[in-house]
């Protein structure tokens, strides 16, 4: 579900929300950021379930106008660097968004 839209003309960037099922954590609101350009999407999901916490991190996309294959490389720069302000289930997000998305 997308909360919230931005556009420049060029890309539109999408604060997405959607429900996470984990054995260890059960049911969550989960939030992601999806960058759209023509015909083309990048897409980050499930990066938190602290919605100011990717809210921080979309506003900053949008306003350095990033393009789409620099989203995960950004997002996983900005999880690192705000690692200290995660809650323990923002960090189990972290993991897990680790494991489905870097070959780390």
């Amino acid at each position: 579900m997308i909360k919230m839209c931005r556009s420049n003309g060029q890309f539109t960037y999408y604060l997405t929300s959607s429900i996470a099922v984990s054995e260890d954590f059960g049911t969550a609101i989960v939030y992601g950021i999806s960058i759209r350009e023509k015909n083309k999407i990048s897409a980050v999901e499930d990066i938190s379930d602290d919605f100011e916490f990717v809210r921080s991190l979309f506003d900053l996309i949008v306003e350095e106008k990033l393009y789409p294959e620099h989203l995960m490389d950004v997002t996983e720069d900005f999880l690192s660097e705000n690692s200290n302000a995660l809650s323990f289930s923002n960090s189990a997000a972290a993991v897990n968004f680790r494991k489905q998305h870097c070959s780390c």
